[in-house]
């Protein structure tokens, strides 16, 4: 089972740090301090453990609505993939938050020299229900895909948790 947990001594931040950094591009990355810093001062913002068994497996940063949430960060452990962690993750997330969820998978539609594993993430998630909005954000000179869990959880949402995290993001529609 699925569960997802605060950070709670240093193996945990160190986990966290050490995940985050192998997972995102730098040019990607928040500072750990910043992102703690602003977890630490807003109720709604969660920098979570994924585990399983009570064995790290992956990492998450959220803002929390309750029943919608915004993710701003996604990551399984490099060395758990494969065993159907992330699958797992995505159903745990739908059924905590009723209302959808939404989040950011690097566009497929740019010559980027991470092709292959931007196709990867980018079916992955389609494979497990999320559903493109054909709406794309431009944030950390990245293009992104923004994914729902459902419709209800849309670009409303990603705005206003974008502003929480004080991230400056143009959003544009994809042609199709």
């Amino acid at each position: 089972m699925i569960t997802f947990n605060n950070l709670v001594n240093d193996n945990d931040s160190n986990y966290w740090l050490d995940l985050y950094s192998k997972s995102f591009p730098v040019n990607q990355q928040i500072s750990f301090n910043e992102l703690t810093k602003l977890a630490n001062s807003n109720d709604a913002v969660k920098m979570l453990l994924i585990q399983q068994d009570f064995q790290n497996v992956g990492i998450i940063y959220l803002v929390d609505f309750n029943d919608q949430a915004f993710i701003l960060y996604l990551a399984i452990d490099a060395d758990m993939r494969g065993l159907g962690l992330g699958k797992m993750t995505i159903n745990a997330l739908k059924s905590m938050f009723a209302n959808g969820f939404i989040l950011e998978s690097e566009s497929i539609l740019v010559d980027a020299a991470n092709q292959k594993q931007r196709n990867a993430r980018y079916r992955f998630y389609t494979n497990n229900g999320m559903i493109d909005t054909d709406l794309g954000s431009m944030d950390s000179g990245d293009e992104f895909h923004l994914l729902t869990s459902n419709n209800a959880a849309g670009i409303d949402l990603y705005k206003k948790a974008n502003q929480i995290l004080g991230l400056d993001v143009n959003l544009f529609k994809y042609d199709k």
